[in-house]
């Protein structure tokens, strides 16, 4: 026992000061208080119907949500998968709270990787410090990209399972790789996850690169096997998921759009290429990954009292000026709008130039490779040819957008590269270094980095013109706030690069001291690791401080009901639609949390849906809006009168738009034109394509014609209008829930019905007095049924296959992973108490 602690005791003391750090870092928690999160504030609106459901109904989980963009399935906002018992182990990571928990996990998985590589236990966790205190990390955690956090947290652990699995024991890396890719994968941010698959993959050619050198191909080749089983494991384990997400991609805007119109921004079953790279990081801008205020920092960041433009604002007689000075547009590069820096830490680079200079092998052009790599691509639309290659020819690529994510595996890799130099240096063990080659790396890093930062502080031209891309619609083209502001961000870059210098210069010299025997290692480590922390939790604070922390209470009171909330709320209609016209209807899912809309907030929402948005319902609502004004001008007396001069507009009334909301304090607007739930239609229009069916759209009166893709022959020359009216058809909604739409209807004679609801043919069903009936697609993206004569019931229920498929696959690949982990430990177990038995 003595020996065991006396071996662990450095572990469980780099631990415990991991769990200090991060609490210590976001002690707000400890007093009951939650970050304030925009995008966690998005994901409870489009999630409420959701949670609220399925809190009432455990036994019957909603997969489809009613509340968002007229119907959507719940697989990318909060559907509740089943069979995965890896869950459990997953949720007990992230005992405490939260982001501290994260924090903790992103550190522990530090320590890990570099105790793989066989780094100094002490000097790992500096490394561990180095990759999850990087400023990316506290920037999504503000916003609330939670998912993304959690999958950069995990990536450290499935590299340091692979590199344990080549470098030291095969059987047992290999299922710990399962494992930790399991998790990773259930963090559900598969473009992290595919910015790993280039890091492992990049690993495993260098691997086979020391393999071939060294004449251990079969090792190799056992390993690389044990590992793409692991990775299949892994990766199963999260079938429940992944199987109903890759269906949903088909026909989300990930699939790409149908129509040919825009053929030429198409990509072939993907994004366009302009929408996926519209936030690229500028490669102007790469100076940021060692001066983290070369452009400015964020959208909206924070300037001093005695601020050029503080000072101009109070010249000009500004109000609040002490408002407008916290949240001013500092940030002046080329994406639209950012929340800050990717600054890595300006040691990890210096330590990373130290690295390429003084390691040699193998791992160095797979980090320095990888690294460029994802630096191209990061670059997005500003290296285009680059991007269109990866688009039209790597597969899955052209799924994704925001590029610059991309730069999230150089939180990795710059520091394992740097930690892996410096170790090197201090511990060489069996493989010292030559005194001339770290005196060489050590001042070409120094030359290199400072003199980068010295460069652009003393010739701040160099950087560019410090003009934002919205100063002058911002400011009113006002040219003594545009030149304030210019001035205080030469300010801030010119700071920030004496700065970078400074924690270079300091970080250098402990490694000469070192170098020369001044220091001993391990408290050249402790200095090291000071620098890194000071450097890296100094600019993390301006992201992501106690004022970004609120208490539940306050954080839940954006979702209290309006007035007009409350007004539609005493509706009794079981299913209707609200278009919100106060927010920006298509990018804001607060209304979701009370309404059914029309709108909604999703970046993944289903294409066909995106197609009317861009096609009719963008224009419909403006038109609508000038309808507002023009009868306001008039002298309209009350709210009625204002609805019954509203226009018909014909998808928002298929769409079943009961009402509109122009103010949050004022009566809803009740749109007369609506169709309802569901309405019989007198003619149907055949439509052999996408473009035929949105061409038509626009030319048909909804009211009673329909538009069907690919009509059934009994349809073709349906028109009942020839026949005069029909009397004694109806149809109406019985019942609503997320997975089950029930109707009764009654018709003399056969009719087509058309329904005010989200054609998806990938786990709908219709059955009409319990008998099984083809759902056609109606008015490009509706629900439309061939009826007999006669009265009965409709019922519509979502049951999806995938779900099923997933969760038997989940269950046997989980059971699998849980019982080869525990044969794998128990093994070990065994070999470790046999080398003690012959040992003594």
């Amino acid at each position: 026992m003595k020996e065991f602690l006396k071996k662990a005791w450095p572990y469980i003391v780099i631990i415990a000061a991991f769990v200090a750090i991060a609490y210590a870092y976001a002690p707000q928690v400890l007093q009951g208080k939650i970050v304030n999160q925009s995008d966690i504030s998005s994901w409870k609106g489009m999630a409420h119907e959701i949670v609220t459901h399925n809190a009432e109904h455990p036994d019957d989980p909603a997969l489809w949500t009613g509340s968002m963009f007229s119907g959507m399935p719940s697989t990318q906002i909060s559907a509740k998968f089943e069979g995965d018992w890896t869950e459990k182990i997953y949720d007990l990571l992230f005992w405490g709270k939260r982001p501290p928990s994260y924090l903790i996990i992103s550190l522990i998985g530090g320590l890990l990787l570099f105790l793989a590589f066989g780094v100094n236990p002490w000097l790992s966790a500096v490394g561990a410090i180095a990759i999850t205190f990087c400023s990316y990390n506290m920037q999504i955690i503000e916003v609330g990209h939670n998912t993304k956090m959690v999958a950069i947290a995990f990536m450290p652990w499935v590299l340091a399972s692979a590199v344990y699995a080549y470098r030291r024991k095969s059987l047992l890396g290999a299922v710990f790789f399962a494992l930790t890719l399991s998790f990773q994968i259930k963090a559900n941010h598969p473009q992290i996850t595919y910015y790993l698959a280039f890091i492992i993959g990049g690993y495993i050619i260098a691997e086979l690169c020391g393999a071939i050198r060294s004449n251990t191909m079969p090792k190799w080749v056992k390993t690389s096997a044990l590992i793409l089983a692991g990775a299949i494991l892994g990766i199963s384990t999260n079938a429940n998921k992944l199987i109903p997400t890759y269906e949903y991609m088909e026909y989300s805007m990930r699939g790409g759009t149908e129509l040919t119109h825009d053929a030429h921004k198409q990509t072939d079953g993907g994004l366009k290429l302009d929408y996926a790279t519209a936030w690229s990081y500028g490669i102007s801008e790469t100076p940021n990954l060692l001066i983290p205020n070369f452009n400015g920092g964020s959208s909206n960041g924070e300037l001093d009292r005695d601020s050029h433009t503080a000072t101009t604002l109070r010249q000009l007689g500004a109000q609040n000026v002490e408002g407008l000075r916290k949240n001013m547009p500092v940030y002046w590069g080329p994406q639209p709008f950012t929340a800050g820096p990717m600054y890595l830490g300006a040691v990890s680079v210096f330590l990373f130039v130290f690295g390429l200079c003084l390691i040699r092998g193998r791992y160095k052009w797979w980090v320095a490779g990888i690294s460029l790599l994802m630096l191209f691509l990061s670059w997005g639309s500003h290296m285009m040819w680059f991007s269109k290659l990866f688009f039209d020819y790597v597969p899955l690529y052209n799924k994704f957008r925001t590029v610059s994510m991309a730069l999230t595996a150089l939180q990795v890799l710059i520091p394992l590269l740097g930690v892996l130099a410096v170790n090197q240096m201090l511990f060489p063990g069996n493989c010292p270094v030559s005194t001339n080659k770290v005196r060489k790396s050590l001042f070409i890093s120094l030359g290199v980095t400072i003199g980068l930062c010295l460069l652009f502080a003393l010739v701040q031209s160099m950087a560019g013109s410090f003009v934002g891309a919205n100063d002058v619609k911002i400011f009113d083209n006002n040219k003594y706030i545009i030149g304030a502001l210019m001035e205080d961000r030469r300010a801030l870059l010119r700071a920030d690069a004496f700065r970078s210098m400074m924690f270079i210069l300091g970080a250098a010299i402990v490694l000469y001291l070192a170098y020369i025997k001044k220091i001993k290692a391990i408290p050249a480590t402790a200095l090291i690791g000071v620098l890194i922390f000071i450097d890296l939790w100094s600019v993390d604070r301006r992201y992501l401080n106690g004022e970004d922390f609120i208490t539940p209470r306050n954080f839940n009171a954006q979702y209290n009901p309006r007035p007009v909330d409350k007004m539609i709320l005493q509706d009794n209609d079981p299913h209707y639609r609200v278009l919100d016209m106060s927010v920006n209807t298509f990018n804001n899912s607060i209304t979701s949390y009370h309404h059914k809309t029309i709108g909604g907030y999703n970046p993944a929402k289903i294409q066909r849906y995106q197609d009317l948005i861009d096609f009719h319902l963008k224009h419909e609502i403006d038109t609508l809006a000038d309808d507002f004004y023009r009868v306001i001008k008039s002298g309209a007396q009350s709210i009625g009168e204002v609805s019954q001069a509203l226009s018909y507009q014909p998808v928002l009334a298929m769409l079943n738009t009961k009402y509109i909301i122009i103010d949050g304090n004022s009566a809803p607007l009740e749109y007369r034109y609506r169709l309802g739930n569901a309405w019989f239609v007198e003619k149907v229009y055949n439509a052999s394509s996408a473009d035929d069916e949105m061409d038509i759209l626009g030319q048909i009166d909804l009211r009673t014609e329909a538009v069907i893709y690919d009509a059934p022959e009994s349809l073709a020359d349906y028109d009942i209008s020839v026949h005069g009216p029909e009397m004694g058809s109806e149809i109406y909604l019985t019942h609503y829930s997320p997975n089950r739409l029930e109707y009764s209807f009654s018709c003399p004679d056969r009719k087509v019905a058309v329904f005010s609801e989200i054609y998806y043919p990938a786990g709908w069903k219709a059955y009409v007095n319990g008998e099984e009936k083809p759902i056609l697609r109606a008015d490009y993206a509706l629900r439309a049924l061939e009826l007999e004569a006669g009265e009965g019931t409709i019922e519509f229920v979502y049951d999806p296959v995938s779900f099923k498929t997933g969760k038997a696959v989940s269950l046997a690949s989980s059971i699998t992973i849980l019982v080869l982990f525990a044969a794998a430990v128990a093994s070990e177990a065994v070999s470790c108490r046999r080398r003690r038995e012959n040992a003594c």
